[in-house]
């Protein structure tokens, strides 16, 4: 369907280049001028005075005036106008390059595939399965955001507007609200440490200088906690530095219990890092939390239904991220053991099974166990 038109735009492209270019080039080439006449008239002025036909002064008069004719003459040089012929190989060599360009992009591009702009998205939204929860939600952060607008911000209200922003996808407006939130209580460990996992996840999972500037306020309040560590390795095996990422994940491990819902992310990173310095072979245990320690200690504030609420709005929203990024194969382990916790094995095993197509080949083994294993519980 759009294979013909753009074929059509790539020869007006090309007709538009060539056109002038066969119009004859015209180019001016500069020659010395002739000054033959003015090499005759000294050797005549030459023979007149030897034969007394002029006088000293009358010849040296002459020559002098001679002499600066051949210097201005030399000094000016003449324009001659050429017409240059265009060049064949040239013309041949770019319709070549553009019918191999067509054809390959017929055999490698993807000229079938329809624009998907942000509108069609959010129409998908509002006509999807989940589209009177999606509404709801538009409702509920609308009135959220008037009531704060209204009033002196609270740090509760804008810690939960900043959880609807997560469930919409709107990460940066997330970390606006969580941003808001520590600046009301800037020695809040607990929003310090939101705020800044809310700046990795706006700039998709990447622990940026902003983020580790929030973590590092973080880690002065409470020196000991494991949240921080954790991105602050991360930051290290992101920028490279994976053996001193690897000897810190371990020692966080160390350091936590075997319940602690961070202790599987830890150890899934570091064995990442293992394999990567050849300190492991094959692919480790790949289950990973649904849930980061801070948001554990805010669930434990939380009523049963609050608690429920929250779990299906992260699960909703690491859904979301993942059909946008399908290759994320720890997010896909992550979502089926979400699904798990809310007792949806269906949708686990949906997830785990993404996780085993995407994923490279060295790890597709060790996943199809983890599916078998999932398929069989309980």
């Amino acid at each position: 369907m759009y294979l013909i038109p753009l074929i059509i735009f790539c020869f007006v492209a090309v007709l538009v280049l060539l056109i002038p270019y066969y119009k004859k080039a015209v180019m001016t080439e500069q020659r010395k001028p002739d000054i033959s006449v003015y090499t005759e008239q000294l050797k005549e002025l030459e023979n007149n005075f030897k034969l007394d036909l002029l006088s000293e002064v009358e010849a040296k008069r002459s020559r002098i005036e001679i002499e600066r004719r051949i210097l201005s003459a030399a000094s000016n040089e003449e324009g001659v106008i050429i017409e240059e012929a265009p060049n064949s190989l040239f013309t041949i060599s770019m319709l070549m390059f553009l019918l191999m360009s067509i054809a390959l992009y017929s055999v490698l591009g993807t000229p079938s595939m329809p624009d998907y702009p942000r509108s069609l998205a959010e129409k998908a939204r509002l006509e999807g399965d989940q589209a009177e929860d999606y509404k709801n939600k538009i409702k509920l952060r609308e009135r959220l955001v008037t009531q704060l607008a209204s009033k002196a911000p609270d740090i509760e209200g804008l810690v939960y507007l900043s959880r609807l922003e997560m469930s919409l996808g709107n990460f940066q407006s997330a970390a606006k609200a969580l941003y808001q939130a520590q600046v009301i209580d800037p020695k809040s460990f607990d929003l310090q440490l939101m705020y800044g996992e809310s700046l990795i996840v706006a700039a998709k999972e990447k622990v940026t200088p902003a983020a580790l500037v929030v973590l590092n306020k973080a880690a002065k309040t409470q020196p000991a906690h494991p949240g921080p560590k954790y991105y602050f390795a991360l930051a290290d095996y992101q920028a490279g530095d994976i053996e001193v990422a690897y000897r810190n994940w371990l020692e966080i491990s160390r350091g936590l219990e075997e319940q602690s819902p961070l202790k599987p992310l830890v150890d899934y990173w570091a064995d990442k890092a293992a394999m990567e310095l050849g300190l492991a072979q094959g692919l480790p245990e790949t289950r990973a939390p649904s849930i980061t320690s801070e948001q554990v200690e805010t669930i434990q504030n939380m009523d049963e239904g609050e608690q429920a609420e929250l779990i299906y709005q992260m699960v909703l929203q690491l859904a979301d991220k993942q059909t946008q990024n399908p290759d994320n194969i720890e997010g896909w382990l992550r979502l089926s053991r979400a699904y798990m916790v809310l007792g949806q094995k269906p949708d686990a095993i949906t997830a785990m099974k993404s996780a085993l197509t995407n994923a490279p080949k060295e790890q597709q083994e060790i996943i199809r166990k983890e599916l078998e294993k999932l398929i069989k519980s309980p």
